[in-house]
C-alpha cells in the first residue's frame, strides 16, 4: 500500500519538554529498548498514564526516524534558542504539509515583506494543496484547523512568530547553522528567513 505523502500534525508542537526528558534515551544506544521501558516504568517523562506516554513516544519514534545519524549529539552541544531552532527541523522534515507551510507561506510573506501572519494565510494554503491533493481534501474541517493551529504553535515556540507578526530568529553563529549544509539540508537556512547574504556568508 502507498505511503500518504501529507500526514496531518495534530499533536505536540515542537515537543520541547518532551524531547529534553527523553534525551538520555535519544541519545543512547538501544533506543527501541529504552523507549519501550519508559512506556512501562516512567522514570523520565512524569507523565501520569501509560496510554500517554505511548502516545507521545510513538510521536518521537516517528519524528526521529527522519534524522541523521548523530543528530542528538550535536543537539547536546546547542543554546535551548538552538535547540527549538532543531526542533522545528525535526517538524519539517517529518511533516510535508509543515514544510510546505514554511516555504510556501511564512517564506513567502517574509520574501514581499509582509509580516502579519494569521490563520488565513494558511488556511488559503491548505484549500490549494486539497484541490490537488486526496489526502488532504479528505481530511475533515476539525483536522484542517488543527494542523494549522498546531503549525502556529511551532513558528511561536521556534521564535517566528511574535503577536502575530512573523520575525528573524535570534542570531546564531555560522558554526551553527553549517551543521545544516553538512548534512545535506541547505534548504533550512532559507527556510529560517536567513537572506541570500547570510546564507552566501555562512558558506565562505
Amino acid at each position: 500500500m502507498k505511503s500518504p505523502k501529507y500526514i496531518a500534525i495534530t499533536s505536540g508542537a515542537l515537543l520541547l519538554n518532551e524531547f529534553e526528558q527523553l534525551l538520555p534515551i535519544l541519545a543512547g544506544k538501544d533506543l527501541e529498548r529504552d523507549l519501550l521501558k519508559e512506556s512501562k516504568e516512567n522514570l523520565l517523562m512524569k507523565v501520569k498514564t501509560e496510554s500517554a506516554r505511548s502516545r507521545i513516544i510513538t510521536e518521537i519514534k516517528r519524528r526521529n526516524s527522519f534524522l541523521p545519524n548523530g543528530f542528538w549529539d550535536f543537539y547536546q552541544t546547542a543554546s535551548i534558542d538552538q535547540r527549538r531552532i532543531l526542533l522545528f527541523f525535526i517538524v519539517l522534515k517529518s511533516y510535508l504539509i509543515a514544510k510546505d507551510f514554511q516555504l510556501e507561506v511564512v517564506l513567502g510573506k517574509w520574501k514581499r515583506l509582509e509580516t502579519q501572519f494569521d490563520l488565513f494565510d494558511l488556511q488559503m494554503r491548505l484549500d490549494v494543496l486539497a484541490s490537488k491533493s486526496e489526502e488532504i481534501d479528505d481530511w475533515s474541517a476539525s483536522t484542517r484547523l488543527k494542523v494549522i493551529t498546531v503549525f502556529i504553535r511551532c513558528l511561536r515556540e521556534a521564535g517566528f512568530l511574535v503577536n502575530k507578526k512573523l520575525r528573524k530568529l535570534p542570531e546564531q553563529s555560522p558554526a551553527f547553522w553549517k551543521y545544516f549544509i553538512q548534512i545535506g539540508e541547505p534548504w533550512f537556512l532559507e527556510a529560517c528567513l536567513l537572506s541570500k547574504p547570510e546564507r552566501d556568508a555562512i558558506l565562505v
